[in-house]
């Protein structure tokens, strides 16, 4: 069953976006002629083009480097004034460049953002073109990418949505309408959600376009108040003295592997973090010798270490786990990473309306963290639709509410009259 509640709320568009556009004269500048990708998924091949586009982009640490993006064209002909352009944001794959859905596709014929192919297919049949960036740090080294992912870094993720907007916009010209709007899941809403935040830089790079709102599904809003809640279940779980279940087990692993991405991702962004102060012993091994693994193989291998680790004695707990300390968020040097990051995104007013869709099962963003970071914006004069999906988990939202994002399209990229 689909529940459908709408908190909305006017909004004041800041001059020149939050912060200030991005002033970097060679980003958005295509790199080489796009080369054909393969081993597209069938959903998308059957109905669009799909290229691999290289471009520049200012990098978190002020310099421009080197990005990609999957770019899908649909097959017919664009419309006259032609084709808007969506921008999409994947989630979580991994730090090392290798993690790219890029090179995952095209090396290892593995489609590694879930289901949302289906969705990606969806758009492209509404006549609308994609453009899929990587996100800094992560594409295939022959494109000149190098290691520095910006994992849930507002500068790093806004500005590889939107200059992969203005990218596409230069390669293609007139086949464009100019038209166009971020949204994606998980990472990738945080990605869009930063999209919007730095919109006016895309305008100011590209005249020709136009920011028309934000799509952000399932994103996670606020991460310390989501690890808050996870150490809360994971104490439950051990002082009940009963063997921990398959879900408890998980919830150890999830608060431990993408931490590595974090504590990754401030180190190269110059935050003071030291790994040492952050990992008890086996975490502290698993961060130096696997920060390269993506996610899934990630994952996996922290779950055998942890499941390990509680063989060897009855006294040990999840809680005792020699992984991520669970006042890791209170040091002040990632305070600071999240308050310049999304605390930043949500004491600001965004241009546009977004449109942000919510399971009530989405244990990765609970619901008492999503309403409350919601409220915050709304109160901060952010035009939000909220949209809550009964029963939907983490993974079914892309699914789930396709309706919705579709009908929002129709109504962002409608003609004008």
């Amino acid at each position: 069953m689909l529940l459908a509640a709408l908190l909305i709320s006017g909004f004041v568009a800041p001059s020149g976006g939050p912060g200030g556009p991005t002033d970097a004269s060679g980003s958005g500048d295509v790199i080489g002629t796009p080369t054909a990708l393969r081993n597209v998924p069938h959903g998308i091949s059957a109905v669009a083009d799909g290229r691999l586009l290289v471009y520049r982009m200012p990098g978190m640490r002020g310099n421009e480097v080197n990005a990609t993006a999957m770019l899908f064209l649909p097959k017919k002909a664009p419309p006259p004034g032609g084709w808007p352009l969506f921008v999409w944001g994947h989630g979580t794959v991994g730090w090392a460049p290798q993690c790219a859905p890029s090179v995952q596709l095209q090396e290892h014929n593995t489609w590694v953002d879930g289901s949302n192919d289906e969705l990606l297919a969806s758009v492209l049949k509404m006549g609308i073109a994609v453009v899929a960036p990587d996100y800094e740090g992560l594409g295939p080294a022959s494109a000149g990418v190098t290691a520095g992912h910006g994992y849930y870094d507002l500068s790093s993720e806004g500005n590889s949505m939107v200059f992969a907007a203005v990218a596409a916009q230069r390669y293609l010209g007139g086949k464009l309408s100019g038209q166009w709007a971020p949204g994606g899941w998980s990472e990738g809403g945080f990605a869009a959600l930063s999209a919007a935040y730095y919109s006016a830089s895309a305008t100011k790079a590209d005249p020709h376009l136009q920011y028309q709102g934000t799509i952000a599904l399932a994103p996670v809003p606020d991460v310390p108040a989501m690890n808050k809640l996870l150490w809360q279940d994971i104490d439950e779980a051990s002082e009940s003295g009963l063997p921990p279940t398959a879900h408890q087990i998980d919830q150890l692993v999830f608060a431990n592997a993408e931490t590595i991405y974090f504590t990754k991702t401030e180190r190269e962004a110059g935050y003071d973090v030291e790994p040492s102060q952050i990992y008890g012993p086996n975490m502290l091994r698993i961060y130096h010798q696997n920060w390269q693994t993506c996610l899934d193989d990630l994952n996996s291998l922290v779950k055998r270490d942890i499941q390990g680790y509680l063989g060897t004695s009855p006294s040990h707990r999840l809680n005792t786990y020699p992984g991520i300390r669970a006042d890791a968020d209170s040091s002040p040097q990632t305070r600071r990473f999240f308050e310049r990051n999304q605390g930043k995104l949500e004491s600001s007013t965004l241009p546009g309306s977004v449109l942000w869709l919510h399971g009530t099962d989405d244990i990765t963003s609970p619901n008492s963290v999503t309403y409350n970071t919601v409220n915050k914006m709304v109160a901060h004069g952010n035009d939000i639709n909220l949209s809550v999906l009964e029963g939907a988990g983490h993974y079914d939202v892309p699914v789930v509410g396709l309706p919705l994002i579709q009908a929002r399209l129709k109504q962002l990229f409608a003609p004008e009259p």
